[in-house]
């Protein structure tokens, strides 16, 4: 005899039972809602995808505001240390400047001695232009040119050496307008080539700062484009951050609706199924097929003790519906032969096996009594070969005892 089903190859059936009415059954009984509930997930995956794009979004936004705000803080402190180099060059100049002006100081003064000692020694020399012509004549004959003179030999002797002592201070200043004048030349020389090492200073100093000051501008304006992007990346990952919040929002209030309407279309399909008697489904007036029962629900057989009851059916019987509900799988299953399952509301379902042919089809609403099948014919003189009809009760998927749910009189209980 065969074991029905234990509950974890019972959810089986009903998945498969699920997949199989969603694929080729939507239109009929509570189909709709099953395939509405499938395809009801659409916009929140839908959300999803979109959230997980705006995450990364966010992500790569942050990441790249990030990474431009380093570069920024890179280009401002190359910006600095190249205004420092300008500093360290402007010193550098500033130090030949101040000795070029010392150099000019000194110049100045010298030149201002000069012009002094010039012009006392022409005023000097214009005094005593008068008396060169007597001065050298006393310089090369001395004696005759006093004994030719008209005046007293002591006045002439006074007068010559008086002369000589002019001579002599005239003599000595003129070597003192000649070093001076040397001096002059001297510092004149150092000055001009201290001007031309200035003006070289200067115009490398220019250079150097033109360069330098290009590079400040490239880096700054380079830190200020990173600072722009850094502020744009900031502020699209703030947009997808926010995106992303209110599509977790959207989320929610998909995921509320889809639930609303689950319990909705549960609510709409439980009032299309007739109410059963009580907490059980509705019961027959008999056994769901003519025939005598050989083993009933709990009792022991080569798999341990029986989930069911087990017909010997009639040549050809007919199999009625257990309980007015929807049909919801109808095909062979395992070593099961062709098999039935019945929904009967609130959790109940008549699991029927054994059928020769179907009579009801997947997504039929079918009453209780109702054909759904029959059994195979076989030879009235051979009854080891009779057919066998399995009937199982199920609720929440755990086999129970269907004995009184088919009603009084049952087949030779």
């Amino acid at each position: 005899m065969r074991r029905p089903p234990d509950p974890r190859l019972w959810r089986r059936w009903r998945g498969s039972m699920i997949a199989v009415l969603i694929a080729g059954s939507a239109g009929q009984g509570v189909i709709p809602n099953l395939a509405s509930a499938a395809q009801g997930s659409g916009p929140i995956d839908q959300a999803e995808h979109r959230l997980d794009a705006a995450n990364l979004a966010a992500q790569h936004h942050a990441a790249a505001a990030a990474a431009a705000q380093r570069a920024a803080r890179i280009a401002d402190a190359q910006a600095a240390a190249l205004v420092s180099s300008e500093i360290t060059a402007a010193a550098t100049l500033r130090e030949t400047q101040d000795q070029t002006a010392l150099i000019v100081a000194k110049l100045d003064r010298l030149t201002t001695a000069t012009a002094a000692a010039r012009a006392k020694l022409e005023a000097d020399a214009a005094a005593i232009a008068p008396l060169l012509p007597l001065i050298a004549r006393l310089a090369l004959h001395p004696a005759a040119t006093l004994l030719a003179a008209d005046a007293a030999p002591g006045k002439a002797a006074e007068g010559a050496l008086v002369m000589q002592g002019i001579t002599r201070e005239i003599g000595q200043r003129a070597a003192s307008l000649r070093r001076a004048r040397r001096r002059y030349a001297h510092l004149s020389t150092a000055l001009t080539a201290q001007q031309a090492a200035l003006t070289l200073s200067i115009t490398t100093q220019q250079a150097q700062e033109a360069v330098l000051q290009r590079r400040i501008a490239a880096v700054r304006q380079q830190a200020a484009t990173l600072s722009a992007r850094h502020a744009a990346e900031a502020r699209e990952a703030s947009a997808d951050a926010a995106q992303a919040r209110s599509l977790v929002g959207l989320i929610g209030r998909l995921r509320h609706q889809q639930a609303q309407a689950a319990a909705a279309r549960a609510r709409a399909a439980a009032a299309r199924i007739p109410a059963p008697a009580g907490n059980l489904p509705k019961s027959l007036s008999g056994a769901p097929v003519a025939g005598t029962l050989v083993r009933g629900f709990g009792q022991a057989s080569a798999a341990g003790p029986a989930t069911g009851d087990t017909f010997a059916a009639t040549p050809g019987a007919v199999v009625t519906a257990a309980c007015t509900g929807n049909v919801v799988f109808a095909q062979p299953f395992q070593s099961y032969g062709k098999l039935m399952i019945i929904d009967c509301g609130q959790g109940y379902d008549f699991v029927m096996a054994g059928f020769d042919r179907f009579d009801a089809a997947v997504g039929q609403t079918v009453r209780a009594g109702q054909p759904v099948g029959s059994m195979a014919r076989y030879d009235p003189h051979d009854p080891g070969n009779q057919p066998r009809l399995y009937v199982e009760l199920r609720h929440h998927g755990a086999a129970i005892d269907p004995a009184g749910h088919f009603g009084a009189g049952a087949a030779a209980r």
